[in-house]
């Protein structure tokens, strides 16, 4: 079975002005329940930067424009992407989502709780078979040099 990002990403995009405030922004991630907004330009017309929630918890000027502290360039992957270089580019980049295009129109975003998802359905597909340990796992290779990668990286 080979695995596709269009099924592990998420579609339904929030966006956000570059001249709207920490604390809006902070207020449409929380009552959408998202930790990530692309930045749009004054226009609304083009993506120009992305914020995480952990940018506007470091920020103490909750009325300053998203722009000032959003993370640029923004970082895309197009939608026939391997997911296995979507992860490894999380890892590597310590970046937690990017923006997913398609014949380069924004269409979705993919984040690390998406990975963890697919990762958390593949430990549990099967019902049926024997339960994983945590040797199965130790032993897995792919999870091996994830885990290698990660600690590489100081996650």
């Amino acid at each position: 079975m080979r695995l596709s990002l269009k099924d592990h990403m998420s579609r339904k995009l929030q966006v956000i002005s570059e001249t709207d405030t920490v604390d809006n922004a902070l207020h449409v991630m929380r009552n959408n329940w998202i930790r990530h907004l692309p930045v749009l330009d004054k226009n609304n017309e083009a993506v120009i930067g992305m914020i995480s929630e952990r940018d506007l918890l470091a920020s103490f000027k909750t009325q300053a424009p998203v722009s000032s502290i959003m993370s640029t360039p923004v970082k895309i992957f197009d939608i026939n992407t391997p997911l296995d270089s979507i992860v490894h580019a999380m890892v590597e980049e310590k970046m937690s989502a990017y923006l997913i295009t398609d014949n380069e129109e924004v269409i979705g975003i993919v984040t690390s709780e998406d990975m963890l998802v697919l990762l958390e359905s593949l430990l549990t597909k099967d019902d049926t078979a024997k339960p994983t340990t945590v040797m199965d796992l130790l032993m897995n290779p792919v999870l091996q040099r994830t885990m290698n990668m990660m600690s590489q990286a100081g996650i």
